[in-house]
């Protein structure tokens, strides 16, 4: 609890007080997930490199507290701050007016997605024991049995006050970044990142240097190296075991069922 309100403070004095202080010409970039895909594994993957700053801007769809979604012109206000030569991180709703506004101000997004069945896993296990500051901790601290937790974050909470639907209507509104094709967005799997990294390595570099993202000229082998000394899962604050396809181990028969009633289409939108 504490490393977590020490982790909010260092955010807010990074974002107001040394940001102001940052000039660069650089492009930036914007890591935009899926919650509970693997934002700050991918953030590793940047750690090192020095085309762009970290200043720990988060841009959320639906803040941790109160969790309401935020109006299109809110994102597209916080969007309009990132500077030039930053690295942000973000959970932000696919939208036209988004998309060309990154056009304009030459920011290149890596979009992350998870396989669903994994994703209510993990939101599972977050919400109820790892993030305590959070508003829908309340709804899961008393769901000691992790198939309760599972289910609930499957078919989501019906309340005017708070946002939590079901997890299709929860993951649809980010697919656009993965169902349109754009020059400026790379879409990542995460079982990709964690089990064939090799494979994403080479992707991230072939996308960063098409978008002239370079400041100076930099080999693929000497990227990779820089990346893989960066990547260690554990040092995120949010992991807990990252595992690929876990759901399989976890879901019965009734979980199946409820999911299938609850994805909207998802699996397959999202190539699962």
């Amino acid at each position: 609890m504490i490393k977590l309100l020490l982790r909010k403070i260092n955010s807010i004095f990074n974002t107001f007080f040394w940001k102001k202080f940052h000039s660069s010409s650089n492009k930036s970039i914007i890591i935009n997930s899926i919650p509970k895909s693997g934002t700050h594994l991918a953030d590793q993957f940047f750690k090192n490199i020095d085309e762009v700053k970290d200043f720990s801007f988060f841009i959320a769809q639906a803040p941790t507290r109160p969790h309401r979604l935020r109006s299109e012109e809110k994102i597209i206000e916080l969007v309009s701050r990132i500077k030039p030569g930053e690295i942000v991180r973000g959970h932000i709703h696919y939208s036209e007016k988004i998309e060309e506004l990154l056009k304009q101000k030459k920011i290149l997004m890596i979009f992350i997605y998870r396989d669903p069945r994994d994703i209510v896993i993990s939101e599972a296990n977050y919400l109820y024991d790892m993030n305590k500051f959070h508003s829908l901790h309340k709804f899961f601290k008393n769901k000691h049995k992790l198939k309760d937790r599972i289910k609930l974050s499957i078919e989501g909470i019906n309340s005017k006050k708070i946002y939590y639907e079901n997890v299709g209507k929860r993951l649809k509104p980010y697919l656009g970044w993965k169902l349109k094709k754009n020059d400026h967005v790379l879409p990542l799997r995460f079982e990709e990142m964690k089990d064939r990294q090799n494979k994403t390595i080479n992707r991230l570099y072939a996308f960063l240097r098409k978008n002239n993202f370079f400041k100076k000229n930099i080999s693929e082998l000497s990227f990779s190296k820089i990346v893989e000394a960066s990547i260690d899962p554990k040092k995120s604050h949010t992991f807990r075991k990252g595992i690929t396809r876990n759901w399989e181990g976890k879901f019965d028969s009734e979980l199946i069922e409820i999911f299938n009633e609850n994805e909207g289409g998802i699996i397959d939108l999202m190539g699962y």
